[in-house]
C-alpha cells in the first residue's frame, strides 16, 4: 500500500472519530480540540507529501 493512500485511510479514519466526539461532547471538549489537532497534523503531513512528490517530478526548465 502506498503512502499517500495509507494516509488518506487515517485522515477518514480521525475524521470520523473527530464527528464522532463532537457529537457526544460538543465542539468545545478537549477531547474534541485534541483529535482536531491531530487531524490538521495528518492532512498537513499528507500536503506536505504531495508537494514533495511533485518536487521530485519536476522537468528542469531549461
Amino acid at each position: 500500500m502506498s503512502e499517500p493512500i495509507q494516509i488518506t485511510d487515517k485522515i477518514e479514519r480521525n475524521r470520523q472519530e473527530l464527528s464522532r466526539l463532537a457529537e457526544n461532547h460538543g465542539m468545545q471538549d478537549n477531547q474534541v480540540l485534541r483529535q482536531s489537532m491531530v487531524l490538521d497534523e495528518l492532512i498537513n503531513e499528507y500536503y506536505r507529501f504531495k508537494y514533495k512528490s511533485q518536487l521530485r517530478n519536476r522537468q528542469p526548465i531549461a
